[in-house]
């Protein structure tokens, strides 16, 4: 009986040594790299554009119309489009966006901002008429994402 008491004891010794040694060598591995931890975090994040624009609508004696500022912010990855909506026929037209000039365009609809990335932009936008008297009825302002 006292022999199977100590095979026995033996036996739960040798056990713990190995449960006690990955523990120990876990401690000395902790150790060894200091208080170092690497964590992962993953996280999803909707896609979120706007363009807003404060209209001044101001009409200038040189055939220029303060449009007012526009204000973007869009998150996509791939970045997105700003397009102007305006009536199709106005020839010799421009839109001044901040100083550069575009050239409206003849479907009604043209682009402003063809970004490749996200961004946060407030620009300046007026209207240039040229030498034509033609009232304006509408204009619009959207934003499109780059899929």
């Amino acid at each position: 009986m006292m022999l199977h008491k100590r095979i026995a004891a033996k036996a739960i010794f040798a056990a713990a040594a190995v449960c006690a040694t990955p523990t120990m060598a876990f401690g000395e591995q902790s150790l060894a790299h200091g208080s170092e931890q690497t964590i992962y975090l993953r996280a999803n994040v909707p896609v979120f554009c706007e363009v807003e624009l404060a209209p001044t609508a101001v009409r200038s004696q040189n055939g220029i119309v303060e449009l007012g500022q526009s204000m973007e912010l869009c998150n996509a990855p791939r970045g997105y489009r700003i397009v102007l909506e305006h009536p199709v026929g106005l020839t010799n037209a421009t839109v001044i966006r901040d100083a550069t000039r575009i050239p409206l365009s003849a479907t009604g609809e043209t682009v402003l901002v063809d970004s490749d990335h996200p961004d946060l932009q407030v620009r300046q936008l007026a209207l240039d008429l040229g030498n034509q008297s033609e009232q304006i009825n509408r204009l619009g302002i959207r934003i499109e994402v780059n899929y």
